[in-house]
């Protein structure tokens, strides 16, 4: 999303050809070899066969096996790609690996060629008459990507997404209905709490445009699609062009509660907006790689946003039309990366990376690691270089862009995040007290950015600190959802720090997935009393 201003303050291989040569010479020898074999039996009727004894024959086709699979071991030698892969669960859900940290040297990080070679984009999105109301367009275009493009640059991509269908895993397991009624439980969700989650989808739903070139897309000028029924769009002009930041916050609610574009009350909405979403970006190629890129209109929050949606839309769903958007965007996040390891707002942004852009990458990241998408090790590695540069008090505090001396609540919070996705545990001294850090800060009224992190984190850990916190930040959420005719499901703050200028919808997303926090992901950190029931 866009913003410039600190987020305390705001929103703010080739190889595959080469193995496939391997099995196919390894076919022909055989086929030779049964040909051979047929002429033998028909020229001597097996009269030199039927004249050796039984141990020879053993031992001759022996040989001939050994010396076929000697043909396929010269074949030169398959690269392998490191990649990220998580692995399935039981019946209760997944396990969810950490991030694979690897060490690498500071100095690999080498600062890549522009973006600049575009695919051309072909098979235009189906129009349809536009409604009246105005609503901001940005650039509409399908992405003719399949996974095809990516197998000739990473050989194990193929190999590893086609085998998702044959697997018996869910990475977002937690998800589910019967899952999430464990985990609403036994974390400190409420039946009210769900209720003000349903009556926020029902808000959304109504909300998302149902017709013309924006078709299933959300916009934060949310007004112009209920026609005024309830107010408090967004202020600034520039946001209305924002439309894949809108979609993707509206969209990550829905999934947040287990509802996808297959299945769910509300299978229709996340349909349109997944449509809208995935051929929105503007695909092109660096270096051999292929990428998309969601900014549209906006900047890398934007792109991080959309990237964590499709992610999760794909690890919800294994739908194949949902891979290559996911892992184009994946690939764009990689090829954006600062030389500090950070991201911001531009790709390869100059001034290195900040705080909070480095959050969404991390969380797009993580999502795409539970989907089994092509994850570069040194992206993570790079990400973690970029945490220790900012970090101060044995990393449990976090500032913007450089170290800070005092808490900074919405950086640490986020900082403390991305170092639970990245590896760290439990008794990390920079988690533990970075814990005690957001503890003694407390619930802070109306910054809904701080709590949305604050809340991930805290619940992570669980714990007294996270009953204080969660007690208290529940029920004020619930308590000030908008009952009102028309906004009855969503939230505004018109003194949310510097987030009220983005408008009903994105609080009032904010708001639901701070209330999905009980089952939105699977536990990181498990008590020992609930490692079968929740397995890590």
């Amino acid at each position: 999303m866009s913003t410039t201003a600190e987020p305390d303050e705001v929103l703010d291989d080739g190889n595959v050809a080469e193995d496939s040569a391997a099995v196919e010479s390894l076919a022909e020898v055989a086929e030779q070899t049964d040909s051979d074999e047929e002429s033998l039996v028909a020229g001597h009727r097996f009269l030199f066969f039927q004249a050796m004894p039984a141990w020879l024959v053993s031992t001759l086709v022996h040989v001939l096996i050994l010396l076929i699979l000697g043909l396929v071991s010269i074949a030169d030698p398959i690269k392998i790609v490191n990649v990220l892969t998580a692995s399935s669960g039981g019946e209760e859900g997944p396990e969810i690996e950490e991030l694979s940290i690897e060490e690498f040297d500071p100095g690999e990080m080498q600062e890549s060629e522009e973006v600049s070679e575009e695919v051309e984009v072909t098979d235009p999105v189906e129009m349809v008459e536009p409604v009246a109301m105005e609503v901001p367009m940005v650039d509409v275009a399908a992405v003719p990507l399949d996974m095809s493009d990516f197998a000739a640059n990473m050989a194990p991509a193929a190999a590893t997404l086609q085998s998702m269908s044959a697997m018996s895993m869910q990475p977002m397991g937690s998800r589910s209905s019967e899952m999430k009624e464990k985990l609403l439980r036994k974390y400190g969700g409420t039946d009210s709490s769900e209720a003000a989650v349903t009556e926020s989808l029902k808000w959304f739903s109504r909300h998302q445009i149902k017709s013309g070139p924006t078709a299933g897309a959300w916009t934060f000028q949310h007004e112009l699609v209920c026609r005024g029924a309830c107010g408090n769009g967004c202020t600034k002009p520039g946001r209305a062009k924002q439309l894949n930041a809108a979609t993707s916050l509206a969209l990550l609610p829905f999934m947040g509660a287990g509802q996808t574009h297959l299945k769910g009350e509300f299978r229709d909405v996340v349909m349109g907006g997944l449509r809208f979403l995935s051929q929105n970006g503007k695909a092109g190629k660096e270096q051999g790689m292929p990428f998309i890129d969601y900014r549209g209109g906006g900047n890398m929050y934007d792109h991080g946003l959309a990237a964590i949606t499709l992610c999760e839309a794909y690890a919800m769903t294994g739908d194949p039309d949902l891979a290559g958007p996911a892992q184009g965007a994946l690939n764009f996040i990689a090829l954006a990366q600062c030389r500090d390891g950070g991201w911001r707002y531009t790709v390869r942004d100059s001034s290195g990376g900040d705080t909070s852009v480095v959050g969404w990458q991390v969380m797009a990241l993580k999502s795409g690691h539970m989907g089994h998408m092509i994850i570069p090790p040194n992206v993570i590695q790079g990400s973690t270089l970029f945490l220790d540069r900012v970090s101060s008090d044995s990393g449990s505090i976090y500032g913007y862009q450089t170290p800070s001396t005092k808490v900074r609540p919405a950086t640490t919070a986020v900082g403390l995040l991305c170092r639970m996705y990245t590896g760290w545990d439990k008794s990390h001294p920079g988690i533990q007290k970075g814990i005690q850090h957001l503890a003694k800060t407390g619930v802070k009224k109306p910054d809904l950015y701080y709590n949305y992190y604050a809340a991930q984190v805290l619940r992570h850990a669980g714990g007294e600190e996270w009953d204080k916190f969660n007690t208290e930040l529940r029920d004020w959420l619930v308590e000030t959802q908008d009952q009102s005719r028309g906004a009855k499901g969503s939230w505004y703050f018109n003194n949310a720090p510097h987030m009220s200028e983005a408008g009903r919808l994105c609080l009032t997303s904010f708001a639901t997935m701070i209330l999905e926090v009980y089952y939105r992901h699977m536990p990181l950190y498990a008590e020992a009393a609930a490692e079968e029931e929740f397995p890590l």
